[in-house]
């Protein structure tokens, strides 16, 4: 195998975008701060209806009654008290009060700590999902910004899906050659352009190769399942020989052709299904809960 020694024979790129993806960062948390303010500052009808179905299943009642009755205290203003234990008389007096079984379900603060809990849980949540997709989007910038100045828009496509961002690369003399899982030096310069915007970032990386439907049977590689799990295993390795990533935050893993692109009828198809993909996961964030 060719081993290509970068180092001796260029000097490194300097990225002088290197800072925006850190400052990003910081606009990200401060954008969460202010949602986090929002959320507590603001009145949501949700999830105060929210608080009173998990008030009411505590209390004994049913999820289905508070909420039908959510809206009801506006209307039932100036309306006559109901009478206290079934007199009349005592709620002319101003004798109005709960029964004693309903008084000290409702003293209970516990419950109550437990409802109000679950919904700054739920904000929470809502921040860090709002922190992680704006994560996703600053990478996404950066990595068509370097595929564009590369001239690389050929060989590499983006797309985004639920789990993450999903950067393409079609593997046919752009990483592999065909029925081979060794790198190409093309193939190199490729991930070097790929993977300059996510050494700035602590995102899980999940490696991702890929098929045609076109059989494989060679002693080496006894069906396409190894064949693109060799092709993912190499990229994972360069990206950790040659650019320093944490192994910890790296997966690969060979799905043979179960999860084509294009039509495998055509040739067209089969290049297209023919290649690893490098999926951007959402980085973790942790949101304190008061």
């Amino acid at each position: 195998m060719r081993k290509h020694h970068h180092d001796e024979e260029h000097e490194e790129h300097v990225n002088h975008e290197a800072w925006v993806i850190p400052y990003a960062d910081l606009l990200t948390l401060l954008m969460g701060l202010f949602i986090v303010l929002w959320s507590i500052s603001s009145t949501d009808l949700a999830k105060l209806k929210a608080v009173g179905a998990s008030l009411a299943e505590g209390f004994g009642g049913s999820p289905a009654e508070a909420q039908s009755q959510a809206g009801a205290g506006a209307a039932a203003e100036g309306a006559a008290a109901p009478a206290a234990d079934g007199h009349p008389e005592a709620a002319e007096h101003g004798e109005v009060g709960a029964p004693p079984e309903v008084a000290a379900r409702t003293e209970d603060p516990a419950q109550v700590a437990e409802a109000f809990a679950a919904l700054d849980e739920a904000a929470a949540a809502e921040v860090a999902r709002a922190v992680a997709t704006r994560q996703l989007d600053e990478v996404e910038r950066v990595l068509t910004e370097q595929v564009g100045l590369a001239g690389l828009g050929g060989e590499v496509s983006f797309r985004r899906e639920a789990r993450g961002l999903v950067v393409t690369i079609v593997t046919d003399d752009v990483l592999f050659t065909p029925g081979s899982a060794q790198l190409q030096g093309g193939g190199a310069h490729v991930l070097d352009t790929v993977v300059t915007a996510l050494r700035w970032v602590a995102n899980p990386v999940s490696i991702e190769g890929h098929t045609d439907s076109r059989p494989i049977a060679t002693s080496q590689f006894p069906s396409n399942w190894e064949l693109s799990t060799t092709r993912a295993t190499s990229v994972l390795r360069y990206l950790v020989d040659h650019h320093g990533f944490d192994p910890a935050r790296l997966t690969a893993a060979g799905f043979a052709d179960q999860h084509p692109l294009g039509d495998n009828a055509t040739d067209a198809g089969r290049a297209l299904n023919r290649r690893v993909d490098v999926v951007v996961l959402p980085e973790p964030v942790d949101v304190p809960v008061h």
